[in-house]
Order: structure tokens, then sequence, then C-alpha cells
């Protein structure tokens, strides 16, 4: 009887475990697809004005490690034009030869810093394959030394294109105690990588509370954009 009692409660922990570890895996939410899901109001564009043929309207700095720009050939600053669709609302998709090891980066710079509340990442418009499938959010205030904020390695997040998925603190990952002044994304491997056009995001945004530690929801109404209006 004791041997059936232990083993049925080692049972009820596995459950447990598997339970709990698939709720963590799943706190991420999915908004909705299309460029009315994107919360707006981010960070790098607060009042939504932002010209991305021109560059200008925008209240960060943009530096990437591969295609510098907007628009053009696919550049990389298009994830902050907060427009999802195919072309030049994209970044997409690589030089060729696989990534590299530092990850392929795109980096938004601030006046000041910023505690990271949540952010959304957002599918392409086409091919599956293209997704990161092993990627992170770092921070940092020299732009030279990145701690991580957040970090995946498994399968795409997004079941559909377009698609824009919200990540929070607290939930998704740690809340966050201290200010970065830069923010970066990084993409170290998708499942097409190192063929061909091997890699492509629709759009990135970036949300944050200037004071520490990280309010509660309730104070943070201006900061955190349309997020409220989402629920």
């Amino acid at each position: 009887m004791k041997i059936i009692s232990v083993l049925a409660g080692f049972v009820l922990m596995i459950a447990f475990c598997v339970i709990s570890t698939s709720e963590i895996a799943q706190a991420e939410e999915v908004l909705g697809t299309g460029t009315d899901s994107l919360l707006g109001g981010d960070l790098t564009d607060p009042e939504d004005d932002g010209e991305p043929e021109a560059d200008e309207g925008y209240n960060a700095t943009f530096t990437s490690n591969e295609e510098p720009g907007f628009a053009g050939g696919e550049f990389s600053f298009n994830v902050f034009d907060n427009r999802l669709g195919p072309s030049n609302d994209k970044w997409c998709c690589g030089k060729g030869g696989g990534i590299p090891e530092e990850g392929l980066w795109v980096m938004a710079e601030f006046d000041e810093p910023y505690a990271l509340t949540h952010f959304t990442v957002s599918s392409a418009n086409d091919v599956p394959g293209r997704d990161p499938t092993v990627w992170e959010v770092q921070g940092s205030n020299d732009g030279e030394e990145f701690d991580t904020i957040f970090a995946h390695d498994g399968d795409s997040f997004w079941d559909q294109r377009l698609q824009v998925v919200l990540f929070e603190a607290g939930e998704d990952y740690d809340k966050q105690k201290i200010g970065y002044q830069f923010f970066r994304h990084v993409t170290f491997d998708t499942a097409t990588n190192p063929a061909g056009a091997y890699f492509q995001i629709g759009e990135i945004e970036f949300f944050g509370d200037d004071s520490y530690p990280v309010e509660p929801k309730s104070k943070l109404a201006t900061t955190w954009g349309r997020i409220k209006n989402a629920r």
C-alpha cells in the first residue's frame, strides 16, 4: 500500500510539473493579426507619427548589424515602422550563408533608461520557416555589454502570418528592477537557417517605465499604450 501511495504521489507530482510548464510556455498572449492588432504608442514612437521613408519622428535611434535602414530592400528598421505587411513592411531575409554567431540584431537607443514592462514581436507575411526559433530581447546601458531580458529556444511562437504576440514582465520574463537605454532583438536561428532566404520579422514594439522597480499595471496606463484596450 505504501508503494502504491508513493507511486501515486510521484505521478501527481509529474502531472503538476507538466501542467505548470505548459502554462508557463503558453503565458504569452496572441493579440491578433495585421497592423490593427499592434498595440501602438511604444517607446520608439509614442505618438505613432514616425515617417519610416524619411527616418523622422521617432523617439529612438536605430542600428543593426545587417541591412540597417527603412524600406529599401526589406531593411531591418522596418520592424519599427508601425505596419505589418509584405515587402518593405518587414525585415527580410539575410544575405545567405547562415546567421552569424552573434545573431542578426536590430537595436533601439533611447535618451533615458526604461524598465521593459512588455513587448510584442510579430511574424511576417509569408514562409513560416523564416520565423525566429532561437532569439532574445536584450538590454544595455552602453550599447556594448548586454543583459538577456527574455530568451526563447524552441519552435516558432507564431501559427499565423502577420500575427502579433505579447510578452509581459512578471509573466513571460522577470519583472525588471533596472532600466536600460538600449533594447535589441537578436535572432540566432530559424527553421530554414542557413539555406537561402532564411529569416524575417514583421514588427517589434518595446514598452517601458522610467521608475524602478516596475509599478503595477494600474500606474502604467500612459506607457502601456493601447494595451488596456486589448484586454
